[in-house]
């Protein structure tokens, strides 16, 4: 299958819970929102949980080369990684020439292997960038066991695969003009990759990644499988699982191999995956923080204190990052979290960034748009490892995402402060509404799941246009009003309302749906929990609850519909805590365009 392959990862999942910040006045919020410019303020600390050194494989190692039909080589052939010894399947594929050659180290998505993203790495070969692919730990005919990006596995293979090819006279790499690249778990490896940029070979050769582009990733693991609603800290009290991705993705990275008869899921992954369906997330539980210090300070870029340190003392690695409005894995808050931040950190900070219909399901990936972010990609790419061309200069573009992709639709702007030029709001008052949870009704969110309708194995492309909601007799309140003009939604819509909430725990989820008669389609969706702590009421307080967003054309005469749940199942799992919500005074607020 061809595109980004910006399908797979996996898996699971603290700290104080407490209420989400209220805003000074009541309409006054946008900030609150919007406040995740700068890096973390304080970081985990605890004991990270992996497991290497076992079922490490055995066999000869080394590649094997041969020509291909342009003078160019492909090597393939299994590499011992200096973590553990772990024999990894690998293949090098080099362009015709003398060289030297740049490297682009390409990693695949969960459950992928070394052939995963033949596209890009055909593109990219075609370039004269040497390609470097393998599978990661656990996956395709590699040994090992999966341990989910973890820094002290996968992200030491990286660095063990790139210092081995490099290492090799005979394939004339380059050891200074590196790049890592990848989408979805390979999308996290990018990001991972800029702890240690800069690491010594084997042999002693000295090797810089100069770039990386991480396409549909994850920055913060905790919050991209347990939303909170509170994008910049994860830890500020635990959010709701996202069910149907998980164990969708668990399903199909368990691998089914004669030649590796052993369980490519470690004993740790294994116990973290089957706690994490049958409890409540909670702060205070052992188990539970054990997942959430190894998704943080293990696996997320968002969360390593060295990284941020090292941007501070001048570190400017360039990032190319594509992220997904419609993309309910790791949706925009993913790229626009650490955009903010290293621009906080470095206002210089060279850091270009598209946001478009791409990325894991409901994204349509469709293969123009992929097509044009790889033209976009090119260029920029040559001029950080092979010195050709301008200076790019940092920018975003945003795609729309309701219409078949278009490029003359594609905008660019500076910094994200202009993506929006204007808002529009709406009022509703006067009518408290009563949430009770756990009555709210199961199936309310069932035809908006992104996983409705995809079989089982590897994830396709979301196609379809998706059946009306269910709002039937549920615990759901809905909100409409018609726009008398056209309206295009450019950033993040926002929910802020007043509620009485009787009981410790409790969730809420908002969609935003586009309403033409008959038909009904999803904008975005956002999802906020509050905790105070067993046995104390949250009670009265003004809730904020920001959506994923997207750049969305609604025309006049559609109606947009709001809907607030306790339920958004089973795209997250509901609330085990009973608990009863009265809402009133409901505010949106569209940032426009």
């Amino acid at each position: 299958m061809r595109r980004f392959a910006f399908l797979l990862l996996s898996v699971v999942a603290c700290q104080t819970d407490r209420l989400a910040p209220r805003p000074t006045t009541g309409r006054d919020f946008a900030a609150a929102v919007t406040n995740d410019d700068g890096p973390p303020s304080s970081f985990p600390s605890g004991a990270d949980t992996y497991s290497t050194g076992l079922f490490t494989g055995t066999g000869s190692r080394g590649l094997d080369c041969s020509l291909t039909a342009n003078g160019g080589r492909v090597c393939n052939g299994y590499l011992r990684s200096d973590v553990d010894k772990t024999m990894l399947d690998t293949r090098l594929e080099i362009p015709p020439g003398a060289g030297p050659f740049p490297l682009v180290a390409l990693i695949q998505g969960y459950g992928g292997s070394k052939t995963s993203s033949g596209d890009i790495a055909a593109r990219l070969l075609a370039d004269g960038y040497a390609i470097l692919r393998y599978s990661t730990r656990g996956f395709g005919d590699s040994w090992g066991q999966v341990n989910l990006a973890d820094l002290h596995a996968e992200i030491g293979d990286l660095r063990s695969m790139i210092g081995q090819v490099v290492d090799q006279k005979d394939y004339n790499l380059n050891p200074d003009a590196v790049a890592v690249a990848g989408a979805s778990y390979g999308g996290g490896h990018s990001w991972l990759s800029l702890v240690a940029p800069t690491f010594v070979s084997p042999k002693k050769n000295t090797v810089r990644i100069r770039a990386v582009i991480p396409i549909a990733p994850w920055s913060d693991l905790l919050y991209s499988l347990l939303p909170n609603g509170r994008p910049r800290n994860s830890l500020d009290g635990l959010g709701g699982l996202k069910l149907s991705y998980v164990n969708g993705l668990y399903g199909s990275g368990i691998r089914q191999n004669p030649a590796r008869p052993y369980p490519n899921y470690p004993d740790y992954f294994i116990a973290w995956h089957a706690y994490i369906n049958a409890t409540e997330p909670s702060s205070v539980d052992p188990t539970w923080q054990s997942i959430t210090t190894g998704l943080t300070l293990g696996r997320s870029i968002w969360w390593q204190q060295s990284f941020w340190q090292s941007v501070s003392a001048g570190s400017r690695i360039p990032v190319f990052e594509v992220q997904g409005f419609t993309d309910d894995l790791f949706p925009l808050p993913e790229a626009k979290r650490m955009m903010l931040a290293l621009q906080t950190v470095a206002p210089d900070y060279p850091i270009t960034s598209y946001f478009g219909d791409l990325g894991h399901p409901r994204a349509r990936n469709q293969p123009a748009e992929v097509d044009y972010v790889l033209g976009l990609i090119e260029p920029w790419l040559a001029y950080y490892l092979k010195g050709v061309g301008s200076a790019p200069t940092s920018a975003i573009y945003a795609s729309r995402t309701d219409e078949t992709f278009n490029p003359a639709h594609v905008i660019r702007v500076n910094d994200w402060s202009t993506l929006a030029t204007g808002e529009l709001t709406q009022d509703w008052a006067g009518t408290p509404t009563p949430l009770v949870n756990p009555a709210t009704c199961i199936a309310s969110g069932v035809f908006w799941d992104p996983f409705v309708g995809i079989a089982d194995g590897e994830l396709q492309p979301y196609l379809t246009t998706p059946p009306p909601s269910d709002t039937g007799a549920c615990s759901l309140s809905t909100f409409s009003f018609t726009p008398t003009s056209d309206v295009t939604i450019a950033g993040q819509p926002a929910v802020t309302l007043d509620a009485v909430v009787a009981g410790h725990r409790v969730q809420l989820n908002v969609r935003l749906i586009d309403v033409n008669g008959t038909s009904e389609r999803l904008i975005t969706r956002g999802t906020l929990t509050l905790d105070a702590g067993l046995g104390v009421n949250i009670g009265a307080t003004q809730i904020v609850i920001p959506t994923y967003g997207n750049f969305w054309l609604v025309p006049a005469g559609h109606t947009l519909r709001l809907e607030i749940s306790n339920v958004d199942s089973p795209y997250i799992t509901p609330s085990r805590e009973p608990s009863t919500t009265i809402i009133d005074a409901v505010h949106l607020r569209i940032p426009t365009r």
